[in-house]
């Protein structure tokens, strides 16, 4: 599981806020004299810090510069393709397969497409683990099959596990369970 190291935010945040502040205060002489006056400050230098990791929470953490030491998760976000191959008795061939993954700096969803079903995720985490060599993301999902083959295709639950590697992220290939008790691997490519 991830660890978002809140100590280590929260430190950066409150250093900002401070630098953010100490930048306010006027140097008439060039001489750094903190005065009474000079904690007004302190409500612009918040609202400036926290503008700031609006920016950074919303946008700023795709970028690469930030990518190991502060976001500690690659940035997944956008179409993906690939294929699927199933156990289930009725997958014969490699299934053609759709993703979709919407990621924010705290939450990320998988929408999953194919000519007979979609998924979408209920929960998903990434399994990043350096001094192991391990760079996986997870995610559990509700499956709906269209009308028409849920006669030898019923609603499942299940879970994907995607190895990856490196920054950024191009291809990922795994497996996953259902709760129907099928097993298959999948193979993903970005668009």
């Amino acid at each position: 599981m991830i660890r978002y190291r809140l100590r280590f935010y929260a430190y950066l945040a409150l250093g900002l806020a401070i630098i953010t502040w100490i930048a306010l205060i006027p140097l008439p002489d060039g001489n750094l004299q903190i005065t009474v006056t000079d904690f007004w400050n302190i409500p612009t230098a918040i609202t400036i810090n926290l503008f700031l990791w609006i920016v950074f929470i919303k946008w700023l953490w795709k970028w690469k510069l930030f990518y190991g030491w502060l976001v500690p998760f690659p940035d997944l976000n956008g179409k993906w393709e690939g294929v699927i191959k199933s156990n289930w008795e009725s997958a014969q061939n490699p299934i053609p397969t759709e993703i979709s993954i919407k990621q924010t700096f705290f939450h990320i969803t998988v929408k999953l497409k194919t000519g007979e079903s979609e998924s979408i995720s209920n929960a998903a985490s990434f399994d990043i683990d350096k001094d192991k060599d391990i760079s996986r993301f997870f995610y559990s999902y509700m499956n709906t099959p269209k009308p028409s083959v849920r006669d030898r295709s019923q609603m499942h639950y299940g879970t994907t596990l995607l190895n990856f590697e490196g920054y950024p992220v191009t291809e990922m290939t795994g497996e996953y369970w259902t709760s129907r008790e099928s097993t298959g691997e999948i193979k993903l490519k970005r668009k």
